[in-house]
């Protein structure tokens, strides 16, 4: 897995990951909307050859969740 989707595995401050099958899916945490979108942006941003990202919006401008799919 890349380095950048490593470091998300963590979870956050903004958000907690959730395995699905296949990847991961990064749920955002209650209260912290604005955090949240800078990580999905960021996601989105980075996606590519590596993984492929699908965000949910949340309705209200941002995003509720990612699931990112890691290409192997």
């Amino acid at each position: 897995m890349p380095l950048f989707l490593t470091t998300l595995l963590d979870g956050g401050p903004s958000y907690t990951v959730e395995p699905t099958e296949p990847g991961i899916q990064l749920v955002r945490k209650e209260g912290h909307e604005e955090e949240f979108n800078e990580v999905a942006r960021r996601v989105i941003e980075k996606a590519g050859p590596r993984f492929v990202a699908f965000p949910r919006p949340d309705g209200f401008g941002g995003y509720d969740c990612v699931h990112i799919i890691p290409h192997e």
